[in-house]
C-alpha cells in the first residue's frame, strides 16, 4: 500500500483566522445606544392609539316593504387613531364638521336590516371606517366602535 500523503491546505492556517478576524470586524459595525432608544420610543409612540369622539347620531332607517314600519336608530360613534395625530385629527373634525356628519348619516342609512342584527356590527363599522378615513388626510383612523347604539321600530 502506499503511504498516505498529508493534506496540505492552499492557504495557511494563519491566513483563514486573518480573515474570520476581518469579517467578524466588518459585521460588528457601531451602534449608538441613545439613537435605538430614541427610535424604539418613536416607534411605540406610533403604535399607541388614542380615541377620538366622531359624533352622536339620530336617524330613521327607510321603511320596510314588508311590514312598512321604519327603525330610529340612535348612534354615538368613536375611532381610534394613532396618539400622535389626535390633535390634527380633532382639528380636522372640527372643521370639517358638517362633512363627517352628513356622510356618516348617509353610511347608516344604507344599513340593511340584516347588518344591524350582526352581533359585531362589522360591515356598519367598516363601511364608517371607509367614509370617515375619505374625508380625513391619510386616513388616520385604524378602528370605529361605538359608545351606544340603540334602534328603535314600532
Amino acid at each position: 500500500m502506499p503511504a498516505q500523503a498529508k493534506f496540505k491546505p492552499v492557504f495557511g492556517t494563519n491566513r483563514w483566522i486573518a480573515i474570520l478576524a476581518v469579517a467578524l470586524a466588518l459585521c460588528a459595525g457601531c451602534y449608538d445606544g441613545s439613537e435605538m432608544v430614541k427610535q424604539a420610543q418613536s416607534v411605540a409612540l406610533k403604535t399607541r392609539l388614542a380615541e377620538v369622539d366622531l359624533g352622536k347620531f339620530q336617524t330613521t332607517l327607510p321603511r320596510d316593504p314588508v311590514t312598512n314600519h321604519f327603525t330610529a336608530v340612535d348612534i354615538h360613534i368613536f375611532g381610534t387613531v394613532p396618539r400622535y395625530r389626535l390633535a390634527a385629527v380633532t382639528k380636522q373634525l372640527k372643521s370639517d364638521e358638517y362633512r363627517v356628519r352628513h356622510e356618516t348619516l348617509a353610511a347608516v342609512r344604507k344599513s340593511t336590516r340584516e347588518e344591524l342584527a350582526e352581533p359585531t356590527f362589522a360591515q356598519l363599522r367598516a363601511r364608517i371606517e371607509k367614509v370617515i378615513n375619505g374625508l380625513l388626510e391619510d386616513a388616520p383612523v385604524k378602528e370605529v366602535g361605538f359608545y351606544q347604539l340603540t334602534m328603535r321600530s314600532p
